[in-house]
């Protein structure tokens, strides 16, 4: 969470077990397409903890190594897992609501996404001072100096590709519910692209933290309890 440890320590105390509470829904209506869907509190609840971390390894005036794995955790969950495992749960939400047509679609995003999302995080892993994060107007700011990072990071061309693998799956489903969440994620985007560019990925994952909460409700409607 981008205001402090405290704040992201608690967040993933609550976040966690409410990911696992989902996916226990979703077992016990036996939709296990949703399952996916239904960890994603849980995953973010794992991040905002990784990034108490960096908070702390900060606090601590650059506390080593644990300001350097952390931040790289944060930055894999970021830069390379969400842009994998929301394509892939709008794929496996896919097989039970859409079209074969729409599913092979999905598909193929999700495998696409997948080596971008790989790509992406590679360079982050193996070069330890590639990674520099900073407090920014009260934020942490994970800047990431390649050239390719710079694009998706502040150009408009690259911050939409990189949203679009994460929303247009969600949106392209025929499930209202799904689809309402992926439209609020990328009201999410506008609203931190507006308010606190300069740390956009802390903040707008903050934003989807909160999100994820709708996914209780999105595996326990009635229409999925009784199937």
């Amino acid at each position: 969470m981008c205001f402090s440890a405290s704040a992201s320590f608690t967040a993933s105390a609550v976040l966690m077990p409410l990911g696992l509470y989902s996916n226990h829904l979703a077992s016990r209506h036996e939709r296990p397409d949703y399952k996916p869907l239904a960890l994603v509190p849980f995953f973010f609840g794992v991040q905002q903890f990784v990034e108490g971390l960096e908070w702390t390894a900060i606090d601590n005036g650059g506390l080593e190594p644990l300001g350097t794995i952390a931040a790289k955790g944060f930055l894999f969950f970021a830069y390379c897992f969400w842009m994998i495992w929301i394509p892939w749960s709008a794929w496996s939400i896919s097989r039970s609501t859409d079209s074969k047509g729409l599913q092979r679609r999905l598909k193929w995003v999700a495998i696409v996404a997948t080596a971008l999302g790989i790509g992406f995080y590679i360079p982050v892993l193996f070069q330890a001072d590639l990674v520099q994060p900073a407090i920014e107007s009260g934020r942490i700011h994970y800047q990431v100096d390649t050239a390719w990072h710079n694009f998706v990071n502040t150009e408009p061309v690259g911050q939409l590709a990189y949203w679009g693998f994460i929303v247009l799956p969600l949106v392209a489903l025929s499930d209202r519910a799904v689809k309402l969440f992926g439209v609020l994620i990328f009201v999410s985007i506008f609203l931190t692209w507006l308010t606190y560019s300069i740390a956009f990925n802390s903040v707008w994952c903050f934003y989807c933290a909160v999100l994820s909460i709708m996914v209780i409700w999105i595996v326990n409607r009635p229409h999925l309890r009784q199937a």
